[in-house]
């Protein structure tokens, strides 16, 4: 069966294709937008199994100013956006040994002076007064009162919400066997079900799956899906409730760890990363004792707490870490939302505003739409 015929059709209903939706919609173009989700509801891959943490400074300078950004409209979100606050900022406590603490000063020398006023430097005694529960090698640490755990629940309906509003359909339970190409240009997709979709533009914000459907209309293209673990601990009549995200980064042996509050008990995460199929990966246990571990060593308060809850999901990066948003450099008609690793629900309204803006061509920030270019990760080697 075929379609009736619409300019945008955004393949994945995460938290990419739910942001390009709404802000399409912002810029008028809802009623020719339709998004498609192979899934019975919206958001149920990666979205809905990360763990909410609202942290802006990264490593790459393109990608914090994207995590600022994102955290101001968290922290303010358009009137009627959402009816409960979409941060519970209870701060966030970066911090490192002496192993990269020089590091972690040089990402936040490269922020724009203009954000000096969100966060306090600390020395290694502030940090024990801070976090006293805490017993990592720590030499630095930057404090963000303004971040700490996002409600994606909330930030998922105010996309939905809006973008449907503003005229987009939305269809769960289509699920995209492949991109149709004519005379060398991607026109539409063809689902299992037979049925074919055509658009002017389609774009792909499928996470994990974004980058085989990409390949299979020669797109030069490579997305990496990785997987993460978390774990929750169960209810502890010791934990301050009051903790904030504590977030530390330990010497090459030790690597990253971070905890927050959650459900009465702690949210931990070992910062495990192992590439995986997005249609066939499960939990590991052995990196369920890794974080039992890392939590008994730097939470030793807490080192007989029960584990309630372990599982995992899927993060998806390009080669060089950042976010890939813009047209194929190759493939006519495609447009890309994808390789948001684990910041798309920081970067989320950023995101869906270049997307929309380059799709619409209202291009604002055209060095930042540069920057996260498909066509940077597709040039030919010079040899």
């Amino acid at each position: 069966m075929a379609s009736e015929h619409i300019r945008f059709l955004i393949i994945g209903g995460g938290i990419a294709g739910l942001s390009t939706a709404w802000q399409l919609a912002r810029l008028g173009e809802g009623p020719r937008t339709t998004l498609i989700e192979a899934e019975d509801h919206l958001a149920s891959h990666s979205t809905a199994v990360n763990a909410a943490i609202l942290r802006s400074l990264a490593e790459d300078p393109v990608s914090t100013t994207l995590g600022l950004r994102g955290a101001r409209f968290l922290r303010e979100p358009p009137k009627g956006f959402s009816e409960t606050p979409l941060v519970d900022a209870f701060g966030l406590l970066l911090t490192a040994g002496a192993d990269r603490a020089e590091e972690l000063a040089a990402w936040v020398e490269s922020m724009d002076p203009a954000w000096a006023s969100r966060f306090e430097s600390l020395d290694a005694d502030q940090i024990r007064r801070r976090v006293p529960w805490f017993a990592g090698d720590v030499t630095r640490g930057w404090w963000f009162p303004e971040e700490g755990r996002i409600d994606i629940g909330a930030l998922v309906a105010g996309f939905t919400r809006g973008a449907r509003e503003g005229g987009v359909g939305i269809r769960r339970g289509v699920r995209v066997e492949r991109l149709m190409e004519e005379h060398g240009r991607v026109v539409g997709v063809r689902c299992d079900s037979g049925e074919e979709i055509r658009a002017e533009t389609c774009v792909l914000a499928a996470g994990g799956w974004a980058g085989d459907l990409g390949a299979g209309v020669g797109s030069k293209l490579r997305l990496k899906p990785t997987r993460r673990h978390l774990m929750v601990t169960a209810a502890e009549s010791n934990l301050d409730r009051s903790w904030p995200v504590l977030w530390y980064f330990g010497s090459p042996e030790e690597g990253e760890f971070y905890c927050r509050p959650e459900a009465g008990g702690l949210l931990l995460c070992a910062c495990d990363i192992t590439d995986v199929d997005p249609d066939r990966y499960d939990v590991d246990s052995e990196v369920r004792r890794l974080i039992a571990t890392k939590a008994s060593r730097y939470l030793p308060e807490l080192r007989d707490a029960r584990a309630a809850h372990f599982w995992c999901g899927v993060r998806t990066f390009a080669e060089d870490g950042r976010f890939v948003i813009g047209s194929d450099p190759d493939v006519e008609g495609l447009f890309w939302v994808a390789g948001l690793g684990g910041s798309g629900m920081v970067c989320s309204a950023e995101v869906g505003r270049l997307a929309a803006e380059g799709l619409t061509g209202a291009r604002e920030d055209r060095a930042l739409m540069a920057a996260l270019s498909p066509a940077r990760l597709t040039k030919p080697e010079l040899g």
